[in-house]
């Protein structure tokens, strides 16, 4: 049956037509994205995957809650560090200032963000800035749904000159899944930033602790999306059949305590993470959440000395 809108009264006519426009602004709030990264004309020999679990407790790690994470570490002779995100208690626990200091290599005291209403500018320059600015022809993306994040890196750089890079804020983790299925894989960009948010949304919707039912429940159903992205994914060759070294990192920003995070107690400023070096690669020192960013600059970098 062919549906006509001219059928309707006028009345009706007009209630369709807002519901359309409220969907169409709806879509537009959960999906949009900046840049482009059309695939190189050869894969990096080299690339960074920075995986984001936003409110990702240090203790949530653990063979029942985080099964694939847990055995990932294991089976490469590893185990999960830990990092004070506080930098000894004079850095907010918030994830505003916490992804901002991965992302730029530097603490709130320099870049500037320093909580959630944060309206920036960023303060120096993103890794993927530097990159680009070291290797010209270079790829990176950022994926996450949290909208303050998204709004403070692209601020920064859509007032570069072109460069091969996009942005992408999507509705969910399941979304960000499929993005990393199809824009990463397509794209092979030197430099990914990888954001997930469900487990902070948990904690804060219960408790961020590993005993409440629905912080748990998240962290498993995002070290299940975990092991899909890695074995379709991080693990797997390009769509051309190259394997690139890859650096894949997983860190949290924070943890938290009750239903809240912001401030210096232990389960809120400790905080996990790893990096799963490529076979012959020396292991990553990360000590620190500043490291992060730092390490990825190192291990993309074109020629000996670390990329200023």
């Amino acid at each position: 049956m062919v549906f006509n809108i001219h059928n309707l009264n006028p009345c009706s006519r007009l209630k369709l037509l807002v519901a359309l426009c409220a969907l169409s602004l709806l879509g537009c709030s959960r999906s949009e994205e900046t840049g482009q990264c059309n695939a190189a004309p050869q894969v990096p020999v080299r690339q960074v995957v920075i995986i984001g679990i936003d409110g990702l407790r240090a203790d949530a790690i653990s063979p029942a809650l985080t099964p694939f994470l847990f055995q990932l570490a294991e089976s490469r002779g590893l185990a999960w560090g830990k990092i004070d995100v506080s930098n000894g208690r004079t850095q907010h626990t918030y994830s505003a200032p916490g992804w901002i200091s991965v992302l730029t290599t530097s603490w709130a005291s320099e870049h500037g963000i320093v909580d959630n209403k944060s309206a920036g500018p960023v303060k120096v320059p993103t890794v993927f800035e530097r990159v680009q600015g070291r290797k010209s022809d270079s790829r990176s993306i950022i994926i996450t749904s949290w909208r303050p994040l998204y709004d403070l890196v692209e601020g920064r750089l859509r007032a570069l000159p072109a460069m091969h890079h996009a942005g992408f804020f999507r509705e969910n983790d399941a979304a960000i899944e499929q993005e990393v299925l199809t824009t990463w894989q397509a794209c092979q960009p030197d430099l990914a930033f990888i954001h997930f948010d469900a487990v902070d949304k948990a904690g804060h919707d219960g408790s961020f602790d590993p005993s409440d039912s629905g912080y748990a429940s998240a962290v498993r159903e995002t070290d299940s999306r975990m092991r899909r992205l890695w074995e379709k994914a991080f693990s797997a060759p390009s769509a051309h059949g190259e394997m690139p070294q890859r650096l894949i990192i997983f860190a949290s920003d924070h943890g938290g305590i009750g239903n809240n995070h912001g401030r210096y107690s232990d389960a809120e400023r400790w905080a996990p993470v790893l990096a799963i070096s490529p076979s012959g690669y020396p292991a990553v020192n990360i000590s620190r959440l500043v490291d992060i960013g730092q390490v990825s600059l190192d291990f993309v970098q074109l020629e000996g000395g670390r990329l200023q």
